[in-house]
């Protein structure tokens, strides 16, 4: 069974067509690179499948589960459950510290406390950011932010992630370190990922290239 299957998604803002059939499949440990120009609606379909955008027509599939068909309250749990995002402007909490960042997923679950700080340490020390622990977003440089993103997004050990340009507030080589870093730590938890990106760099991380013009994917579904 596929992790995430898209089928003729379709949807307008304002009676302007942004996605017109969209379909597509993700397989459990594949990395997919979405492209396209501007105004092309890569961003749209990440947030139809993220749950945070309506469609007008067409479905999302996320573990077997049709997202169309479930409540708000089962939709979160599923977003909770199933799904990382890991965004271009990193979107931490700047009140709550890498760790606490990094936590708050599980603590959304009610995973409990042990398990909690067990996992958060192990990531800290796989993303290379633990003697950074305590230190808030504001205190963290580009690059470590969005390793502490990258944590966060996977911490609960979610079958689909969801990355939105992540090295777009990047400069080069330290994008190329988290593009490296993302790439490793979705093989290593064979979790499928779906990456917006205009980046040719980004674009090596990945099996496969979904490319999009005018709503339509015109190339690799």
């Amino acid at each position: 069974m596929p992790v995430l299957e898209v089928q003729s998604l379709t949807k307008s803002y304002a009676e302007r067509p942004i996605l017109r059939g969209v379909s597509f499949k993700l397989e459990q440990g594949q990395r997919v690179a979405l492209l396209g120009p501007s105004g092309s609606g890569k961003t749209t379909v990440l947030n139809c499948v993220g749950g945070v955008d309506h469609w007008d027509a067409g479905s999302v599939m996320i573990a077997g589960r049709l997202v169309e068909n479930l409540s708000a309250d089962e939709l979160a749990h599923l977003r909770r459950q199933h799904i990382g995002t890991v965004f271009q402007f990193y979107h931490l909490l700047p009140t709550l510290s890498a760790a606490e960042n990094i936590e708050l997923p599980l603590q959304l679950l009610g995973v409990a406390t042990s398990e909690r700080e067990a996992r958060v340490r192990q990531l800290l020390e796989r993303v290379g950011i633990s003697h950074r622990a305590g230190a808030l977003p504001g205190q963290l440089s580009g690059g470590e932010m969005q390793r502490v993103a990258i944590a966060r997004a996977v911490v609960h050990r979610p079958t689909l992630i969801l990355a939105d340009e992540p090295t777009g507030s990047l400069d080069s080589a330290t994008g190329a370190q988290v593009l490296d870093l993302l790439a490793e730590v979705v093989q290593e938890t064979q979790a499928a990922l779906l990456l917006v990106t205009h980046s040719p760099e980004a674009v090596k991380h990945c099996e496969r290239v979904l490319r999009m013009q005018d709503g339509q994917i015109v190339e690799g579904a």
